[in-house]
């Protein structure tokens, strides 16, 4: 009995149910050889004797001609990231759309990169967002999603990895590649990871809405998420005090009308603008940036002893001055607007700033210009003072921090440390009560009652001295 041959199918009909783990696994032969998918019809991926792997759509076009579009690397895409583009191929062909224009139409999908942009054209135009909040979200994508940055801890870290996350098409982003992405940052700096991964949630629910993609790849759940660790670091009040007493040293000789002590800062080769900036921030706990280093003049009422912040954290504040820092203050001014006064700049753009900066306009050692006229990071003198002081380094965002839990621990008042902080919610303050511990939190809670202050109004605390 002679033995029956099956005729053996066509590399057209071989088909089978694509699963990222059969690709993955489909062995290299000594000749190309493709598989088709049985849920999309035309999809196909070929594994090329190399050991390459690329998907591919087929169809035939209107004019009877066989066509096949490369959409992706096997390495690159998952399979129902194949099947999405394919998707968008079939409606082309039934579209009628050439198949030349199709080519195209696959090389030019957006990325991520032209995706921010478009975004915040869009929507960071809108009156709600403040210039300085359009100012971070672009440095920050500019640094972790482009990784343009001159700093060179973190050009080092980029070093070490080849995803370019603004160069990939809409098409190639997926969970895995944002779950890699979120874990190489988090090794070094979680909160950048965390927020990587909530920008890109944004910009592809813009995405799913403008119908660039169907489905956002980002899909992360509040666990995926690096937990935001409670900063429970500040000084006290022995510091504080300390901190201050080293920052600021009065001459004695005009204790009517108070000026600074330039001597006293020479010989101990600090930058009496930064100590200025550290003392304020601890005398009177507001943040050191916005409300800090780049306040202006006009900001100022000292006969009123009100401090206007209009740019801040939790939009316009009005602030009192408290006697210690309205004499920091004052002094300042005495010395800025004195006949002869050098040492503060008094006849250039800088005069504006209460704490101008002596290298605007100069250019730092990378090339750079300093256009600030403001002082915007006091770091090196912070570090220098606590070092001196043998006080263990902190963060000078801490100054604000220490400033509030002193506060509260003194007062044992919840609603008026919300006043003093300008904090628009009290379960933001309650934080500090936290790092107090549960028993004084329970107690603080049982002092204040149940009802919330509406009024905005700072005071100074006396120091123990």
């Amino acid at each position: 009995m002679g033995t029956e041959t099956r005729p053996r199918k066509k590399m057209s009909e071989m088909r089978s149910h694509l699963t990222d783990t059969l690709v993955k696994n489909l062995p290299k032969k000594h000749k190309q050889y493709s598989i088709g998918d049985n849920e999309i019809v035309g999809l196909r991926v070929f594994v090329y004797p190399s050991g390459i792997k690329t998907y591919h759509y087929t169809y035939t076009d209107s004019n009877g001609k066989k066509q096949k579009e490369r959409l992706e690397s096997c390495s690159v895409i998952k399979v129902s990231q194949a099947r999405n583009r394919a998707k968008k191929v079939a409606v082309q062909v039934m579209e009628g759309i050439a198949a030349s224009q199709i080519r195209r139409n696959l090389a030019t999908e957006m990325t991520v990169e032209q995706l921010f942009e478009e975004y915040e054209k869009a929507r960071l135009k809108s009156p709600r967002y403040k210039d300085s909040t359009i100012r971070k979200w672009q440095t920050f994508r500019r640094v972790w999603i482009n990784k343009k940055t001159t700093d060179v801890i973190i050009k080092a870290m980029f070093a070490k990895t080849k995803l370019d996350l603004g160069g990939l098409r809409l098409s190639k982003v997926n969970k895995d590649i944002l779950i890699d992405y979120h874990k190489f940052i988090g090794d070094k700096a979680e909160d950048p990871a965390n927020a990587v991964i909530q920008m890109m949630s944004v910009i592809f629910n813009y995405a799913v809405e403008k119908k660039y993609v169907q489905i956002s790849p980002v899909q992360f759940k509040k666990d995926d998420f690096y937990k935001q660790r409670e900063n429970n670091r500040y000084l006290t009040r022995q510091q504080m005090d300390a901190v201050i007493d080293y920052c600021l040293n009065y001459d004695e000789r005009n204790k009517d009308n108070p000026k600074l002590n330039h001597d006293y800062y020479k010989s101990r080769q600090l930058d009496i603008v930064s100590c200025s900036i550290i003392a304020k921030a601890l005398l009177d706990g507001h943040r050191y940036r916005n409300e800090g280093s780049a306040t202006r003049w006009n900001e100022v009422s000292l006969n009123q002893k009100k401090l206007y912040f209009g740019d801040t954290k939790t939009g316009q504040q009005e602030y009192s001055i408290g006697p210690k820092a309205l004499k920091l203050l004052t002094a300042i001014k005495n010395e800025r607007f004195r006949e002869g006064s050098k040492f503060w700049y008094p006849n250039d753009i800088r005069k504006d700033y209460v704490f101008p900066s002596k290298w605007f306009g100069m250019v730092n050692n990378i090339g750079k210009l300093n256009e600030r006229p403001f002082v915007y990071t006091v770091s090196g003198t912070w570090k220098t003072c606590l070092k001196r002081l043998g006080i263990d380094y902190l963060p000078m965002y801490n100054c604000r921090h220490s400033y509030l839990t002193d506060g509260l621990r003194k007062t044992g008042n919840l609603k008026m440390m919300k006043e003093i902080a300008g904090h628009k919610k009290i379960t933001t303050t309650e934080r500090y009560a936290r790092i107090l511990g549960a028993d004084v939190k329970e107690a603080l809670n049982t002092i204040d009652g149940p009802e919330e202050a509406t009024t905005n109004k700072v005071v100074e605390f006396k120091s123990n001295k």
